[in-house]
């Protein structure tokens, strides 16, 4: 009995014991549960985020720049794939050793490295980018944990030369544009980065190859230009030899269409110098003093005025004239000559007398008019504005400046002026970018207009002029019948900046020319830095471009094919094919009887013609009862024919416009204005259809 007691006790105590056992164990699996449904539901966005940044590796997925071509699709900026390696310091493998295997691969020192590296711990660090193959395969075969490769793209410029400063200009390190073109559309080029998503264990190793891409990469534009590597190079092989014939200490050259402003071929050239690595280009970013050059000013001013006409008579003072008490001298004895045969043989002394015949400020007008004192809108970036003294007024003063002294230009500057003569008038800006085509392939054209600085009378009677510099002037020894080039040439003493004096010894010597003569189609300038031992321009740059022409017209293995190039159509002949570029025809056509009087003037003139300087009547001259500025223009009387008015400048009519368009036309006749008031237009003063003044200011009412 006392034996079953016991049995029945410990069957109860086993039984609570199992009881209290399950009870246990669903507790503990309850708890797992709850723990489990907390982790995977309630907290599961914390925990799958420290998950991923265990096992996620980002990594910056590089966007391909866009290419660079010139007109006719040539590569000239490129991107070549490399392989570059990064990491996460102190995750998987320390940043001492990282330093310690990178250094001599970066060409860097192993403490300077980890110091870095150490304030990037745990981060994503780029350790080595755009390697070479052999140091690719060299880091690969060290299999450090939590190193990895990635694609990235190195610049390549196919056509450039090295020692040649060009417009493409060059990426940094980061391929960030650095200087030109590539600086200068970076944010067009560079397009957009993404980001790619890997796998990786404890160790850092890789699960999955290629990485995810989790934000997509956005490829950069493509940039078509104006330029044309056919002449790019051609120039660049003629500059070379030039500098290298004369001893220069370097040379520059351009190439651009005169009718739209396209720059076919811009050359930089120091054999001291930085090459392409150098950060601006000098013929943007540089000033000179033009010298003759700049007589192109004073001589359409004063024909666009009526002050002279090409046959009136000046003393060229047989090599030296007195201006303000103060000696001015020509480089040769010039006697009597016309004001045509002034700019032939460059005289200093007659074009000086032809620029004292202006009223005060007016040579200065016509300086800032063709525009000097201000930016091209070149699309290079460090473009410098010059510099117009301000000067007292003297006839010193304007004898100096009006043969190039005293002043501060850019070379782009005096081309973008002397295409105003060989387009008809018009002022064009200068331009390297042609269209841009997007990633998704839409092309944007990219349009530029221009506004008219010279009647086309006076353009015409300058290019006239300018041919005969090449036939029988200052440039006579590239004149070529079958390569016929208008042009001037320039001489100009640069200035000893310890004696703040001009020396003798060194000069700039310079031409601007354009090609054909009477159907311009290229323009072209050329300066060297004081070439040795001639130092003329007419001897040492003229011929640089003569060759240039004579090797693109002739079908060199370059193929420059002139007669590809387009006309713009803002410009007032080019309606039909034939009369794209034959404006002087156009313009012979029209006012046939005037020219006719003028080439006759010694029949019908009355009065024999004494060589002696006349006095100018005041600017401008009245139209009625006397002679007006067109009549001195063809250099004939009024009472012998009737002929056109002088080219002036009148105010357009604003009335009735917005504020916006107002401003519009006002910047493109380079005027000032003043508003008052609100709204549209209702009055301007002056009015619509006067002659704008000399202050060119236009006061707008609006209501």
């Amino acid at each position: 009995m006392v034996q079953g007691q016991r049995t029945r006790k410990l069957e109860a105590t086993f039984a609570r014991r199992r009881q209290l056992l399950l009870v246990v164990g669903l507790c503990v699996w309850g708890a797992i549960w709850a723990r489990a449904f907390y982790l995977q539901v309630m907290n599961r966005t914390p925990l799958s985020d420290v998950a991923d940044r265990q096992s996620d590796r980002v990594v910056r997925l590089a966007a391909p720049r866009g290419d660079i071509v010139d007109r006719r699709g040539r590569l000239l900026a490129i991107n070549v794939e490399r392989e570059s390696f990064f990491g996460y310091p102190n995750r998987e493998t320390s940043a001492q050793l990282l330093a310690a295997k990178f250094a001599p691969v970066i060409g860097s020192t192993p403490s300077h490295l980890a110091a870095a590296w150490e304030k990037r711990s745990g981060k994503y660090t780029p350790l080595v980018r755009r390697c070479d193959q052999p140091t690719a395969r060299l880091i690969r075969a060290w299999k450090l944990p939590g190193v990895h490769s990635t694609r990235e793209f190195d610049r390549v410029y196919p056509c450039v030369q090295p020692d040649i400063t060009d417009p493409v200009g060059f990426v940094n390190d980061a391929i960030q544009g650095a200087s030109g073109l590539e600086l200068m559309y970076d944010r067009l080029l560079a397009g957009a980065d993404g980001e790619g998503v890997f796998l990786a264990d404890a160790s850092g190793r890789r699960f999955s190859l290629d990485p995810v891409p989790v934000k997509p990469i956005k490829p950069g534009s493509r940039l078509h230009l104006t330029l044309d590597w056919s002449c790019q190079s051609i120039l660049s092989e003629e500059l070379i030899a030039a500098v290298e014939k004369w001893r220069a200490n370097s040379g520059m050259a351009l190439l651009m269409d005169p009718h739209t402003g396209a720059i076919l071929a811009m050359v930089d050239y120091d054999p001291n110098g930085l090459g392409r690595k150098a950060r601006k280009n000098r013929l943007v970013s540089d000033v000179m003093e033009p010298g003759s050059t700049f007589k192109l000013v004073t001589y359409a001013g004063a024909l666009s005025d009526g002050t002279i006409s090409l046959d009136r008579r000046f003393d060229g003072g047989n090599g030296q004239g007195e201006f303000s008490g103060r000696t001015l001298h020509d480089d040769k004895r010039h006697g009597i000559v016309t004001a045509a045969e002034a700019f032939i043989v460059s005289s200093n002394v007659a074009t000086a007398r032809i620029a004292n015949l202006l009223p005060p400020g007016r040579l200065e007008f016509w300086v800032r008019r063709f525009g000097f004192g201000d930016t091209t809108g070149v699309d290079l970036p460090g473009e410098s504005r010059g510099r117009i003294a301000a000067q007292k007024h003297t006839e010193f003063n304007i004898a100096t400046l009006s043969i190039g002294h005293g002043v501060a230009v850019t070379p782009l500057q005096l081309a973008t002026a002397y295409s105003a003569v060989a387009n008809g008038g018009y002022l064009v800006r200068p331009h390297l970018l042609n269209a841009v085509e997007t990633a998704a392939g839409r092309v944007l054209p990219v349009r530029t207009r221009g506004r008219r600085v010279l009647a086309p009378e006076v353009a015409c009677l300058m290019q006239k002029i300018m041919s005969g510099v090449v036939r029988e002037g200052t440039a006579k020894v590239i004149w070529d019948p079958q390569y016929p080039i208008a042009g001037k040439t320039g001489t100009a003493e640069k200035p000893n900046l310890q004696t703040h004096r001009y020396d003798k010894s060194k000069y700039m010597a310079t031409f601007v020319g354009f090609y054909p003569a009477d159907k311009p189609r290229v323009l072209g300038l050329v300066i060297l830095d004081e070439p040795k031992p001639v130092h003329y321009g007419g001897y040492t740059a003229a011929p640089v471009l003569l060759n240039t022409i004579r090797r693109g017209a002739a079908g060199d293995e370059s193929d420059l094919r002139l007669e590809d190039y387009e006309f713009p159509d803002h410009l007032p002949y080019a309606s039909a094919p034939d009369s794209q570029v034959d404006w002087t025809r156009q313009f012979v056509e029209a006012v046939g009887p005037i020219v006719s009087v003028m080439e006759a003037r010694a029949e019908l003139s009355d009065e024999p013609d004494t060589g002696e300087d006349q006095p100018a009547p005041p600017w401008p001259a009245p139209s009625v009862g006397g002679d007006n500025g067109w009549n001195r223009l063809v250099g004939t009387k009024s009472e012998k024919t009737r002929v056109a008015a002088p080219f002036v400048e009148t105010w357009p009519d604003l009335t009735g416009k917005s504020l916006r368009d107002a401003v519009t036309t006002l910047r493109e006749l380079d005027t000032q204005w003043e508003v008052s008031g609100t709204g549209a237009i209702v009055s301007q003063d002056p009015p619509a259809g006067s002659p704008i003044s000399e202050d060119r200011t236009c006061r707008l009412t609006l209501r």
